[in-house]
């Protein structure tokens, strides 16, 4: 089966530390997750060298499809992520002459902008165009650190600023078109059903039994509500070349989930993506 795994990694001491919540790693999670990809691990790593190399070799040893890292981009000296990849992969860094340009572009509009009073490249703001050998750099028109895009192998590393509004336009502009075009052409669906008991244990042995008769489907399954008003939201989500035999696994599947829990289907889906209840 296509692998279509992902490991996100996350450098900031600022999240370990408590002091801000992380929004990149749900906003990728989300995001990939509707086409179809499957996060196998989110890390959040300290912004010291030998931690974030250490990070960067372990997720390349995965094999995965994608590594995205967020943070550690900018002209601080302990922005090291471009360094650290290129250690982790044995690869020397090289100045990107359209990395030395997209970041004087992004000084001149801040000094036009009156936010700061010197747009000259110092040798901080130079060293963010210093980027493993073979990377591809994207212009950042929000802040000043470039993105950067590196194949390694089977595997595609993105270094992504960790400023949420930085790392979204370039996550939706730039990452997202090439997941979209490295994955297969598979039709995801999934069913939602809600079952209205207090108890997980209670449907523990119907949700096993479930899973071993359709190993296809997966089952997630989310508590809502609050005590006395509980839910258990579960979805089945599968994913196939063909929308009809997709829709066929997740017939089954709901209509197998709703006999064993005792659920009526008040409505038959028209299509996978249509909720069952």
């Amino acid at each position: 089966m296509f692998d279509k795994s992902v490991i996100v990694l996350v450098v900031s001491r600022e999240i370990l530390e408590g002091s801000v919540v992380d929004r990149n790693a749900a906003f990728i999670a989300n995001r990939i997750d509707d086409i179809g990809y499957r996060v196998r691990t989110i890390q959040v790593v300290d912004r010291v060298e030998g931690e974030v190399t250490a990070a960067i070799k372990w997720a390349l040893e995965q094999k995965p499809t994608f590594v995205l890292l967020t943070g550690g981009m900018g002209p601080n000296w302990d922005d090291s992520s471009r360094s650290c990849l290129a250690k982790a992969a044995g690869l020397p860094l090289v100045e990107d002459k359209h990395a030395v340009e997209f970041i004087r572009n992004a000084y001149r509009r801040l000094h036009a902008k009156e936010v700061i009073a010197d747009p000259e490249l110092n040798e901080a703001r130079r060293g963010m165009a210093a980027v493993p050998s073979g990377a591809v750099c994207y212009e950042n028109t929000v802040g000043t650190a470039p993105a950067v895009q590196l194949r390694l192998g089977s595997t595609v590393v993105f270094l992504l600023p960790g400023v949420p509004a930085e790392m979204q336009r370039f996550f939706s502009m730039h990452v997202m078109p090439v997941m979209s075009a490295e994955g297969p052409d598979t039709v995801r669906g999934e069913r939602q059903v809600d079952y209205h008991g207090h108890d997980e244990s209670a449907i523990s042995n119907a949700l096993m039994d479930l899973a071993k008769k359709h190993p296809l489907v997966s089952i997630r399954t989310r508590v809502q509500g609050v005590e006395g008003a509980r839910t258990i939201r579960l979805r089945l989500v599968t994913e196939h070349e063909d929308p009809v035999a997709l829709n066929d696994l997740l017939d089954r599947a709901e209509q197998d989930l709703r006999d064993r829990l005792g659920i009526e289907l008040r409505t038959r889906p028209t299509d996978a993506s249509v909720v069952g209840d």
